[in-house]
């Protein structure tokens, strides 16, 4: 009922704005210029290691850089739960790249 009150004391009127919709776009507006200047940094980090650099890969990267299907890794991946070059960050795969080549080398066909 108190919610009913508050809307009814901040619009006098059926045609004024709230007087917390200005508030409220200025704190979205805020938190979209941290979003950008968030996806800068990340872009920037990323573009400054290779992906030859990197101790763990992403499906996306792993498959630019082994030339290999996302699907077909993420298949490798479910297949070889607990293997030491898969690693679960979340609900998130990561392949251990060094780990996940010498897997490569001792398999005979993918």
């Amino acid at each position: 009922m108190d919610q009913y009150t508050i809307l009814q004391e901040l619009t006098p009127s059926p045609g004024a704005v709230p007087a917390m919709v200005p508030l409220a776009y200025e704190a979205i507006a805020r938190l979209d210029c941290k979003i950008k200047e968030t996806a800068a940094y990340t872009r920037e980090t990323a573009a400054r290691y290779p992906l030859w650099r990197k101790y763990l890969l992403t499906i996306e990267e792993a498959a630019e850089y082994f030339g290999i299907g996302e699907k077909r890794l993420r298949r490798i991946a479910a297949d070889n739960i607990g293997e030491n070059f898969i690693m679960e960050v979340g609900s998130q795969i990561r392949i251990k790249r060094k780990l996940f080549e010498q897997y490569l080398d001792g398999v005979g066909t993918i």
